[in-house]
């Protein structure tokens, strides 16, 4: 599975700098959540990259839809604007 570099570099950065960071992500049943969290830890697993929370929620790299700035090359910058 091809990994993408700049949500990835923003995961790695908010956890080389033990910082809580916006994460946005989708949930297996299609939920959008929001939560700022640190991460504590980052590892494959049989069903990929995972992230740790420092909450102890465990989120797939492939949830992952923003993280701090950096959103998902799977959603366009449109994505975060609002037409209010």
């Amino acid at each position: 599975m091809e990994k993408d570099l700049p949500l990835l570099d923003a995961v790695q950065d908010a956890l080389a700098t033990r910082k809580s960071v916006r994460i946005q992500y989708v949930t297996d049943i299609h939920e959008y959540l929001t939560v700022t969290a640190l991460i504590k830890d980052l590892h494959e697993e049989e069903s990929g990259l995972v992230l740790e929370l420092a909450t102890g929620e465990k989120l797939r790299f492939d949830q992952l839809i923003r993280v701090g700035q950096t959103n998902s090359s799977k959603y366009d910058a449109r994505d975060f604007t609002c037409d209010c």
